[in-house]
């Protein structure tokens, strides 16, 4: 049970019950926080927290467990995408239908509030543009691609796709965390988790750990951000307008025009311009997507790829740790 503590606002003269923020840390470490102890994010355990799992960060982290979750994820869009080719209703409901929110990594924003990507569905329902985009696009091919060109498919909504591919990892690696801290299983789990060898989701059971009725996924703290690096503003600006731009596109004279300048005047041309001109110039230029998957990961290393320890604490504890 979650402690209340009723605190009382004397501006209104009434009470209000608030909860009591419990951390991972509390259970397995005696409290002790900062990120810089440990090897998982710290979730709060009876709240969301605003971090989401980045597969590019996965794609560029070199340890095994990343190496492994790279293989399963692209086994996955690797399906995903041929079901979407071929137009085929069968599989592509198969594939999206346990694909919707996960909780147990306390990630996101939970508690049902992602919309339409709940269910299959509605996962259905956002993807519905890909079955001709991919006609015109075939070098669509990766997780990264969704949020770019799909409307209202974001970070919370790939997020919950990749923990549920990667159930079975993250509920590995979880038992692996607590067993160092001298806890055991406290319960099994049934769940859906993609299957690289037989190219299906499968059921498994697993021994797993609970807080409060809740299974606990813990989520290795390299492979989380606030907010993805990829989007479809910068693939417009760092990819698109570089490439008409290397063309003699863009010019005043002998002079570049300013990318400011550029985006200052679009903008009037439409609330979803940078999305409707990305889209067709991918459609003319199919190799553009290919030149940004390469250059991703270059992007993140300008960024510092992972979030730092101080960066983490400060996020899901408020402060940093010394």
């Amino acid at each position: 049970m979650q402690k209340k503590v009723n605190i009382r606002f004397p501006e209104n003269k009434g009470e209000r019950t608030c909860y009591m923020k419990k951390y991972v840390s509390d259970y397995l470490n005696k409290g002790i926080k900062g990120h810089s102890n440990y090897k998982f994010v710290d979730v709060i355990v009876n709240d969301d927290n605003l971090l989401f799992i980045d597969p590019i960060l996965i794609e560029i982290s070199e340890d095994q467990w990343s190496k492994e979750a790279k293989i399963l994820i692209q086994s996955f869009f690797d399906a995903f995408f041929e079901a979407y080719s071929e137009k085929d209703e069968i599989k592509k409901t198969k594939l999206l239908s346990h694909a919707g929110e996960q909780n147990g990594t306390r990630l996101g924003y939970g508690r049902g509030d992602n919309g339409k990507g709940n269910t299959a569905e509605g996962l259905l329902d956002i993807f519905a543009p890909l079955e001709n985009l991919i006609q015109e696009i075939p070098t669509m091919e990766k997780a990264e691609d969704l949020p770019l060109l799909i409307p209202g498919f974001a970070e919370d909504g790939l997020s919950d796709l990749l923990t549920n591919i990667l159930h079975v990892q993250l509920n590995a690696f979880t038992m692996q965390q607590i067993h160092k801290y001298g806890l055991k299983s406290n319960g099994n789990a049934c769940f859906w988790s993609w299957d690289k060898e037989k190219v299906c989701w499968t059921l498994v059971k697993k021994p797993s750990f609970y807080i409060d009725g809740q299974e606990l996924l813990l989520v290795p703290k390299q492979i989380v951000r606030k907010k993805y690096l990829f989007s479809t503003s910068q693939y417009f600006n760092r990819i698109i307008l570089e490439r008409i731009r290397e063309k003699g596109g863009y010019m005043d004279g002998d002079k570049p025009i300013s990318k400011k300048e550029i985006i200052k005047v679009k903008r009037f041309s439409g609330e979803h311009w940078q999305y409707d001109e990305s889209v067709s110039y991918t459609k003319k230029n199919n190799d553009a997507l290919d030149e940004y998957h390469k250059k991703l990961p270059i992007f993140y290393f300008e960024n510092g790829n992972s979030m730092q320890d101080d960066k983490l604490d400060q996020l899901i504890y408020g402060y940093s740790v010394s």
